[in-house]
């Protein structure tokens, strides 16, 4: 999530200044009676590196999460069906966020006489600016091989493999 946040800020070129949010147990560790939220530590390191007030949306509030479930569904409906073949990732990302660019220059749906990207070029200029360094989104970690160098992940369902050179040792891993 971080990540995709971080490249969602350098490609519109600045930060928004509220950003609303489900209560996904990525960001959301407990909902506090009253509405307040604990958040994880990295998203709130995420959260001061880049300025923006974090707001939640209610429990079980379908009716507040609309305008983004439809959103979901048009994109879906006319950027992934058929269902996309490709060889890499990460070209097949990068001509996604093309078409959705693209996309941005069709008639706003309240507005006809105005595009998407139109009304949303006065959104940019209220952003809050990159910082000059961004945010790191790597998840480090100590773990300790065993007698083969091999390490286990997710709750011991992957092993992976350090190196025989690391055996028996510990190890920092950067996720």
């Amino acid at each position: 999530l971080l990540e995709s946040m971080r490249a969602i800020f350098e490609h519109l070129g600045g930060v928004p200044t509220e950003i609303w949010f489900d209560n996904t147990s990525t960001i959301v560790t407990n909902i506090i009676r009253g509405g307040g939220r604990e958040l994880t530590e990295r998203f709130i390191r995420f959260r001061e590196h880049y300025g923006f007030r974090a707001v939640f949306c209610n429990p079980d509030a379908g009716n507040e999460k609309g305008g983004v479930e439809n959103k979901v569904g048009y994109t879906r409906r006319n950027l992934l069906v058929p269902v996309p073949r490709f060889l890499a990732l990460a070209d097949f990302n990068k001509q996604l966020l093309a078409d959705c660019d693209a996309d941005a220059d069709r008639e706003h749906y309240r507005c006809q006489d105005e595009t998407i990207s139109g009304r949303f070029s006065s959104d940019r200029e209220a952003m809050l600016k990159l910082p000059p360094v961004p945010f790191d989104t790597a998840l480090y970690k100590r773990v300790r091989t065993d007698n083969w160098g091999k390490f286990k992940l997710h709750k011991g369902l992957h092993t992976y493999s350090a190196s025989p050179g690391y055996a028996d040792a510990e190890v920092w891993l950067k996720i």
